[in-house]
């Protein structure tokens, strides 16, 4: 059984490693096998994502196996990364961490979640989407749009491919 609890302090050290797990899922998909050797999360980022309370670990009898860091930005909830240990994906553990941050936003009383994601991988826009996410159209002006099509443009900017994202949201 997977628990979903606040990141302590004493696990962010291992945080990075599990990142680093997931991203092996990455290897299946020939364009994209690079991401395996890209950065991760680094231990300050962690903490500050701890300080904010906006961090959560997954826990099952073996240890620590996936987390999820989000930020609050006006009356969004923004997910920076979700990271499933890959001995311990496809057992739900992903869908738990997005719960529990689907229900601490409600909770923080904001509007929306939101994320920006690969946007043809299984686990990734369509895997938010079967959680009820939609895609998002970044045409607008409003602080949401805006502040989006940022995220992706410093994605763009470290490599990521830009015609393969996308940014999604729920409503809370």
């Amino acid at each position: 059984m997977v628990q979903i609890t606040p990141t302590r302090l004493a696990q962010v050290p291992l945080l990075p490693e599990i990142e680093r797990s997931a991203g092996k899922a990455f290897l299946t998909i020939p364009e994209l096998a690079w991401i395996v050797n890209d950065e991760v999360m680094s231990v300050a980022e962690h903490q500050r994502f701890v300080g904010l309370g906006t961090a959560w670990v997954a826990c099952v009898e073996n240890g620590d196996v996936g987390f999820v860091c989000a930020e609050r930005f006006g009356a969004d909830l923004h997910v920076w990364e979700l990271a499933v240990h890959s001995d311990a994906q496809g057992q739900g553990i992903g869908a738990a961490l997005m719960r529990r941050v689907i229900a601490e936003a409600a909770g923080l009383g904001v509007a929306f979640v939101t994320l920006t994601t690969f946007r043809g991988v299984a686990f990734n826009a369509p895997f938010y989407a079967r959680m009820g996410f939609e895609y998002l159209e970044l045409d607008g002006a409003d602080a949401q749009s805006v502040r989006l099509r940022e995220v992706l443009e410093a994605e763009a900017a470290h490599g990521l491919p830009a015609q393969s994202r996308c940014a999604m949201r729920l409503g809370v």
